[in-house]
């Protein structure tokens, strides 16, 4: 018969079992993560396009407040910069351990790479990285860029996105109702309210980039969609470097 293995030796063992699992529950990314905006990184973007600057790591956290983190933001190569102007070169990735890995990042403005938050929570941000997440503390407030703040922002330069197309409905979340026109990627569209998981959009006729040869943009259709699709993205997007 074996002896019972005392506590004092098992809780080394099961302290290490739970933090494993919390940070594999915190970073595998599931399909209800839906894309809520942008996180601007100053710490390894810069504070605009070509700007020099300073790099620091940011910390990523499997959990909001977990102490350690296990993984961070780096720049692996800042910008350099030409005689006569112009920079390029800036290369930034995802450090855990040996392991490297690319950023997703979408632009907020030109050249103004921000990362993809799916969840905020009292000053930290979920973002993505690739097919999982992690937790990123930004007490500033303003560097978080919301989905309506981004629509209102480049409302000339809106569009279906390029992996998306669906019927409007009349009504948020409908099923039924009338036949309405169907949605293309690509197409120009204007943003008029965000409704839970719904959006309300007007399709235009050309985008407000060809007036001077189309005329101005006119409303083909209202109507609402869907304000994800199935993988999390966001089914209107911007053009962040305008026409």
């Amino acid at each position: 018969m074996y002896g019972t293995i005392p506590e004092v030796m098992l809780r080394p063992f099961f302290n290490t079992l739970i933090i494993a699992a919390a940070s594999a529950i915190a970073v595998d990314a599931g399909a209800q993560d839906r894309t809520i905006g942008l996180l601007a990184m100053p710490e390894v973007f810069g504070p605009r396009a070509c700007a020099p600057f300073e790099p620091q790591d940011v910390a990523l956290h499997a959990a909001p407040n977990d102490g350690a983190p296990f993984a961070f933001v780096r720049v692996d190569q800042n910008w350099s910069f030409a005689p006569h102007g112009g920079c390029e070169g800036l290369e930034v990735s995802v450090h855990q351990g040996e392991q490297r890995r690319e950023l997703p990042t979408l632009e907020f403005d030109y050249e103004m790479p921000g990362a993809i938050v799916v969840e905020r929570r009292d000053g930290w941000f979920r973002i993505r990285l690739g097919n999982r997440t992690a937790w990123v503390n930004a007490p500033s407030a303003g560097r978080f860029m919301p989905l309506g703040d981004l629509y209102e922002e480049f409302v000339g330069v809106t569009a279906i996105s390029e992996s998306f197309t669906a019927r409007l409905t009349s009504a948020p979340g409908s099923t039924g109702g009338p036949i309405m026109p169907r949605v293309a990627p690509g197409q120009p569209v204007r943003v008029l309210e965000m409704r839970d998981a719904s959006v309300q959009v007007e399709v235009l006729s050309n985008s407000a980039c060809t007036a001077a040869d189309n005329g101005p943009p006119e409303v083909v259709a209202t109507g609402w969609l869907p304000l994800h699709d199935q993988s999390g993205t966001p089914t209107v997007w911007f053009s962040s470097r305008g026409c």
